[in-house]
């Protein structure tokens, strides 16, 4: 039953980027047909056809190979066009027909269109700007309508997922030697630098932040470094009304080797599930209760109320003061004794000071402006690819996600549920838009840059350099795809 479940949502995944690759194509397709274009197939997918229909002149298909698709036009043929994208987790990959394709080898049915009785009519430098960049065009329209209704309906989320301030801040980080391909711990740079729980971050680097994710992204992508060489990260921080800076020196994290600092989101908690025979239900807690503080000292995550047991002293007593009932109720100190109890935590046994109890977050339903959200998708666009160019940066070609990993995340999101499936396909249209115009041969942007390049010329360039370049190109894109699905698999089946 459970081997069916995955299954559905691996459809509604496939359907998902489906969805947006056709929105892609149609984009092309349209813009083509309104300049008069000559359109030969509209293609879902690349590789063996699987079914499709001829109407008007056009084949209409569906392809074996389900991460991509292509209009063919051959008065585009010059160009090659064959089309990628990626994201901070994410890629699709499209394959427009063209003149001499590296893919005809596949196409089973495939007919010798390099041969025409009469030349066709060229086209305009307008009307490959006006199709190539009706594509991306088409992504941003679908991920402002979907938006809007994440707008108009709302999606819920924890409140940590909204909040600026600092929730826990860690004793210890593992830092990754990839010599060895192990980490240690040492000190987190949060709480060297002097971080504290209830901090509140208004700047990374200098820039304002949003919420949590946000600052996640800015220390994963972060270029700061010292005159020596190291990792530096600049913190503007909000203590007790007080603006003060601070700057930390981030270590580096597990396999992905992503810059961290060892801080967590400030969430609200309440008690949930209660264990039976352990000191929570002994000392009268109840289902519903807020946890505010412990010996005195304020409860700012759960994370941080783990970390305070950690350094209870055996048998020591401890206060734990909640709010009965929820956020609005009386407060009311309890007494109590934590219990040692072994967990298995990633596979590995630890032994943890608990009370017994499971925790239940505050959720909230947020209603994002439409354009809002879009701009925060680019902004994370934009931080991702200036990490990736960076030396400085810690972000590399493998932490990006090819089109396993993304599967993999919409199937996720589908199983949360269907509105935050709609704000991971926004993230995705918002990610192909950009990526596709990036000015590299293949892709939209690539096509954009040789038709100007011909236009400031006043003559074509040569086929030759055109087919070689397309070549090239085609074999980095697929090389650099294999790649990064060699680690989404990673990822997903770790070993």
């Amino acid at each position: 039953m459970t081997m069916l479940y995955d299954i559905a949502f691996l459809f509604v995944a496939l359907f998902a980027l489906g969805f947006t690759i056709f929105i892609h194509e149609l984009g092309h397709f349209l813009a083509a047909r309104q300049r008069g274009l000559l359109i030969t197939r509209f293609s879902i997918g690349f590789g063996p056809k699987l079914f499709g229909w001829t109407r008007n002149g056009v084949e209409y298909r569906l392809s074996a190979i389900p991460f991509g698709g292509y209009v063919a036009l051959p008065q585009l043929s010059d160009m090659g066009r064959l089309e990628g994208s990626e994201s901070n987790e994410d890629k699709t990959l499209d394959h427009p027909e063209n003149r001499k394709s590296a893919w005809d080898d596949f196409e089973e049915d495939e007919e010798n269109e390099t041969e025409k009785e009469e030349p066709l009519p060229k086209i305009s430098y307008t009307d490959k700007m006006i199709v190539s960049v009706m594509g991306a065009v088409f992504n941003i329209l679908l991920a402002f309508i979907l938006s809007t209704v994440l707008w108009f309906f709302g999606y819920d989320v924890t409140d940590a997922q909204l909040t600026t301030k600092i929730g826990f801040v860690a004793d210890t980080v593992e830092r990754w030697n990839p010599l060895v391909e192990e980490g240690e711990e040492v000190t987190s740079p949060a709480k060297k630098a002097g971080l504290l729980a209830g901090d509140e971050i208004l700047a990374v680097d200098g820039s304002p932040v949003d919420d949590f994710m946000d600052i996640q992204n800015r220390i994963i992508t972060g270029k700061q470094q010292t005159a020596q060489g190291r990792r530096l990260l600049n913190l503007t921080i909000l203590r007790n009304n007080q603006e003060m800076k601070f700057k930390v020196y981030p270590e580096v994290w597990g396999p992905e080797e992503m810059r961290v600092i060892g801080i967590g989101p400030k969430e609200t908690f309440f008690i949930g599930e209660l264990s039976p025979d352990m000191p929570a239900v002994e000392a009268g807690l109840q289902v519903g209760d807020q946890p505010i503080s412990l010996n005195g000292n304020a409860i700012h995550s759960f994370s941080q109320l783990v970390n305070q047991l950690k350094k209870v002293d055996q048998n020591q007593s401890v206060a734990l003061t909640v709010r009965q009932g929820g956020e609005r109720g009386p407060e009311r100190t309890f007494e109590m004794v934590p219990i040692e109890k072994e967990l298995l935590i990633a596979g590995i046994p630890s032994i943890r000071k608990m009370i017994g109890f499971r925790p239940d977050f505050k959720i909230v339903t947020t209603y994002p402006n439409p354009l809002k959200l879009i701009y925060s998708r680019v902004k994370d666009m934009y931080l991702t690819l200036s990490g990736l160019v960076s030396p400085a940066s810690d972000v590399k070609l493998r932490n990006m996600s090819g089109p396993v990993g993304i599967v993999n995340h919409l199937s996720v999101f589908a199983k949360i549920g269907f509105k935050k499936l709609l704000w991971f396909v926004v993230f995705i249209n918002v990610n192909l838009a950009i990526l596709n115009l990036l000015p590299i041969p293949v892709l939209d942007g690539g096509h954009m840059l040789f038709a100007t390049i011909e236009k400031l010329r006043g003559e074509p360039l040569p086929l030759a350099f055109l087919e070689r370049a397309q070549v090239l190109f085609v074999a980095l894109l697929f090389s650099f795809m294999l790649y990064v699905t060699f680690f989404d698999v990673q990822r997903i089946l770790p070993f």
